[in-house]
């Protein structure tokens, strides 16, 4: 099958790090598969170029990546005419509404499946004029998804925003999935406990809850480790009010290139996100064995619970989850090791690629589950 996968860009952020995973896949199974990155990568986020050649067929980059410049059209109508895909397969609404408009055009009897990694118009960071003129895209959004030949969405609550923007539209529900390695027991004797948070820096993230937080903590044995980038602006007026200029035991490490690397210098990863479509870097950082902490809302609390870690519901809550995570990371080991096999479990129940990429599969050949 000759598979042909539309994405913005080749960054290192959710989509383009569960694209990889899916690649990978298809090509074990023998497929020939293609990848059309429509912009340039973002250079504060890394990139997964290297990555991705080492596996797919072949990389085309779109030299004109705007959505009304006719020559990315050209571009894009040729490799598809070069090629002769089975299956397009867009992420991103940018590279949905490009390929869109090129079957407007041009009538393709390509197989089209729409990925809808999260819920697009809460994540704009900033009140402005351009991201009021984004949410008032959404309905031409929905309107392309709808022509399109399969909807998947990432987690339900990329589901159930989807259906609060279209009561009618259908899709299918597929979760990113987790290559897990062997489950690891918790580390012992531990002088210095070493938190971590990893994502995007801004409001929605909950990195100021978390400064807040730790801030009021009377322990000092802690170190925390900030991996991510965002706007130098917001990252300039968050240390000064909170005032890290000077605190030791605080370090914003910038966007973080191997994950397992720093997964393994921390002990407890705390993720207290508002919203997000599934939460990627959570996964992650169970399947490296790690004591999580998140906020008790969706989708993160359909992944996680008391059971396979922490979770909080209000700021007060938040500082006494992680006092609790802490003391235990300290002083009850068999606890600690009773969690991670609960979440290692969890993991590979839900999350375990054979059964979520034979969806994916099923829908290329018959069009749907």
């Amino acid at each position: 099958m000759k598979i042909c996968h539309i994405i913005n860009s080749l960054s290192g952020g959710g989509a383009e790090t569960h694209l990889l995973s899916l690649v990978k896949a298809q090509k074990s199974e023998g497929h020939e598969v293609h990848v059309i990155s429509i912009g340039p990568d973002k250079k504060n986020m890394g990139s997964l170029y290297t990555e991705f050649s080492k596996i797919v067929n072949k990389i085309h980059r779109l030299k004109a990546p705007r959505l009304f410049n006719p020559i990315s059209y050209k571009i894009l109508y040729n490799i598809h005419k070069e090629f002769k895909f089975d299956v397009v397969h867009s992420h991103q609404p940018r590279s949905d509404a490009m390929y869109y408009m090129l079957r407007y055009f041009i009538s393709f009897k390509t197989l089209w499946v729409v990925s809808i990694h999260g819920k697009y118009d809460t994540y704009l960071e900033d009140k402005t004029i351009l991201n009021f003129l984004r949410k008032l895209l959404m309905p031409f959004l929905t309107y392309i998804w709808k022509k399109s030949d399969h909807i998947i969405c990432i987690s339900d609550e990329v589901g159930n925003w989807l259906l609060g923007n279209s009561k009618d539209i259908k899709f299918t529900v597929i979760n990113y999935w987790i290559d897990l390695p062997p489950l690891n027991s918790s580390e012992k004797n531990i002088s210095k406990v070493t938190l971590g948070f990893m994502g995007r820096l801004n409001e929605n993230k909950g990195i100021e809850d978390l400064l807040e937080v730790f801030t009021e903590l009377e322990n000092t044995d802690l170190e925390l480790l900030i991996g991510g980038v965002g706007k130098k602006a917001y990252i300039e007026k968050i240390k000064i009010k909170y005032g890290l200029y000077g605190y030791s035991n605080i370090k914003f490490l910038d966007y973080i290139n191997d994950k397992e690397e720093f997964f393994k210098k921390i002990h407890l990863f705390v993720f207290p996100s508002h919203s997000e479509g599934l939460g990627l870097v959570l996964l992650e950082a169970m399947s490296n064995s790690k004591l999580c902490l998140t906020r008790n809302v969706p989708p993160m609390n359909q992944i996680l619970n008391e059971e396979v870690g922490f979770i909080f519901n209000s700021q007060d809550d938040f500082k006494n989850q992680l006092n609790l995570a802490v003391e235990m990371i300290r002083n009850d080991h068999n606890e600690i090791d009773k969690k991670l096999s609960n979440q290692y479990n969890l993991l590979n129940t839900k999350y375990s690629k054979n059964k979520l990429f034979e969806k994916i599969e099923r829908i290329y050949i018959n069009g749907q589950l």
